[in-house]
C-alpha cells in the first residue's frame, strides 16, 4: 500500500508528507533544538554554556546554568507529483527540556525532557475506472500518530578536557493506518481496513566529548555518540469494517488481529563531529551520522519494505559580533547558518530518497543569560525522475532558553 504514493494518478488530501508512509513507525525526527537546527543540526561536538545539548549527553558538561528549554515548530510543505501539487502545513510543540548542574564546574549535569521521535501523517485518494462500467472505484489511504521520547541524560566531566555522558529514553506512542474502498453510484457497503499499533521500549545513548584549549579562549571540540539497537514492542490490532454509504457507524466488524505482540527493530547508530570555538565570538563545525538499516530492521515479518544505510552530513557556523556591547543590541545577537544533507533508509522504485537543506537562525538575548531562539530550514527532498514525488519544505522553530543559577550559597556581610 505505501508505495501507491510513489506512482502517478494520485490525489493528496490533508497530507503532511507522503514519506511518513514508508516506515511502519513513520518518519524519524531528528532531535535538534532551535540552536542546533539553525547550524545544520550541529550538536554532537557543539556544547554550549547557554543551551542544553540533546544530541550528545557528554556535551552537557559545557552548561553552567539551570536551563529550561522549550520549542514550538511549524512547517509548510509543497508536495509535487506528475499530476498534482499540494501545499499544507502544521505546528506542534517540538521539545521540552530541563537541565541543572548537580556538581559545580560542569562536573555533573543532569537533564530530562520530551521530544517527538517519529511522525505519521498522510492521506491520499486514488481512483480507477471499473472495467465495462462507468463507475469509479475510490481508494483512500491515511495514517496518523507517532512516537514520543522521554529521556534522562547525564554528563560527567573527567578532568579538564574529557567528558562522558549517558542518556536513557522511554519511547512510546500509537499509530493508526486505514485503507478504505468504495464505488461511485453504488449502494453496496463501503469497506475499511483499520490497523492500530501501540509501541513502547527503552533505548540507551552513550557520548564522549573532548574540549581542548588551544590558546586562551580558543577551543577544539570533538564529540562522538553511539545509540544502541532498540527493539520496540508493538501491540497490534487490525479490523475490517463495512458501512452503508452515508453512515458513520459500521454494520459489520471482523477482527483480524487482536493484541498481537510484534517487535520493530531500530538499528544502532553512530555519530562523530569536530568544532572550533572562540568563546562568545565564533563557533563552526562538521558532523557525520550513520545508521545501518537492513532487511533485519523494522518488522521482520514485513517483507514488502526494504531498507538501506542512512546517513546525515551537517556543517554550521555561529557568530556573535560583540557579546558585551551594551549600546548595540544587535551586536549581542548570535547569528547562525548551516547546511544539512540526509540520505534516508527507504528505497522507492529501487532508488534512494535524499534531501538537502539550508538553515539559519538567531539567538536574541533576554536579560543577561536567557535567550529567544529562532531557526529556519529551507530544503527539498526526493525527485520526480526516481521517486516520482518531490517535496519542498520550510521548517521553523521558535524556542526559549530560560537560564538561572541554582545551588549558590548566599554570602552575608
Amino acid at each position: 500500500m505505501i508505495f501507491l504514493f510513489f506512482v502517478s494518478n494520485v490525489t493528496f488530501s490533508q497530507l503532511t508528507t507522503p514519506f511518513s508512509s514508508l516506515n511502519s513507525i513513520g518518519e524519524l525526527n531528528d532531535n535538534s533544538f532551535a540552536n542546533n537546527l539553525a547550524m545544520g543540526g550541529l550538536g554532537i561536538s557543539n556544547g554550549s554554556y547557554w543551551h542544553l545539548n540533546n544530541q550528545n549527553p557528554a556535551a552537557l558538561t559545557s552548561n553552567r546554568f539551570t536551563i529550561f528549554e522549550m520549542g514550538i515548530s511549524s512547517d509548510v510543505r509543497q508536495i509535487i507529483n506528475e499530476t498534482s501539487k499540494d501545499i499544507n502545513g502544521n505546528g506542534n510543540i517540538n521539545y521540552i527540556g530541563f537541565g541543572v548542574p548537580l556538581i559545580k564546574g560542569g562536573k555533573w549535569i543532569t537533564s530530562i525532557g520530551f521530544n517527538p521521535y517519529s511522525t505519521v501523517s498522510y492521506n491520499l485518494i486514488n481512483q480507477k475506472l471499473i472495467d465495462q462500467s462507468s463507475a469509479l472505484a475510490f481508494y483512500e489511504y491515511s495514517g496518523t500518530g507517532g512516537l514520543t521520547e522521554a529521556y534522562w541524560a547525564n554528563g560527567f566531566r573527567l578532568g579538564n578536557e574529557l567528558s562522558l555522558g549517558i542518556k536513557g529514553s522511554y519511547i512510546f506512542g500509537k499509530i493508526t493506518n486505514t485503507t478504505s474502498a468504495f464505488v461511485s453510484n453504488e449502494t453496496q457497503f463501503n469497506s475499511t481496513y483499520f490497523e492500530e499499533s501501540v509501541y513502547n521500549d527503552y533505548s540507551l545513548n552513550i557520548g564522549i566529548f573532548y574540549k581542548k584549549e588551544l590558546v586562551e579562549s580558543k577551543f577544539l571540540k570533538i564529540g562522538m555518540v553511539y545509540d544502541l539497537k532498540s527493539s520496540l514492542n508493538a501491540n497490534r490490532f487490525t479490523q475490517l469494517e463495512r458501512r452503508i454509504p452515508g453512515s458513520s457507524s459500521p454494520v459489520v466488524l471482523d477482527t483480524l488481529i487482536d493484541n498481537e505482540i510484534s517487535t520493530f527493530n531500530i538499528p544502532r547508530s553512530y555519530g562523530i563531529g569536530i568544532s572550533y570555538e572562540i568563546i562568545d565570538k565564533l563557533s563552526f563545525g562538521f558532523e557525520f551520522k550513520v545508521q545501518p538499516w537492513n532487511d533485519k530492521s523494522g518488522f521482520t515479518d514485513n517483507l514488502s519494505i526494504h531498507y538501506k544505510n542512512s546517513f546525515q552530513l551537517s556543517s554550521g557556523i555561529e557568530i556573535i559580533p560583540e557579546a558585551e556591547n551594551v549600546n548595540n543590541y544587535f551586536k549581542r545577537v548570535t547569528y547562525r547558518s548551516g547546511i544539512v544533507y540526509k540520505s534516508f533508509p527507504y528505497l522507492v522504485n529501487g532508488g534512494s530518497i535524499n534531501s538537502i537543506g539550508l538553515t539559519f537562525g538567531f539567538s536574541l538575548p533576554v536579560g543577561s543569560i536567557s535567550r529567544i531562539n529562532l531557526a529556519f530550514e529551507l530544503g527539498r527532498r526526493g525527485n520526480l525522475s526516481k521517486t516520482l514525488i518531490k517535496e519542498r519544505y520550510l521548517k521553523f522553530i521558535v524556542g526559549s532558553s530560560i537560564n538561572n543559577i541554582w545551588f549558590i550559597k548566599r554570602k552575608f556581610d
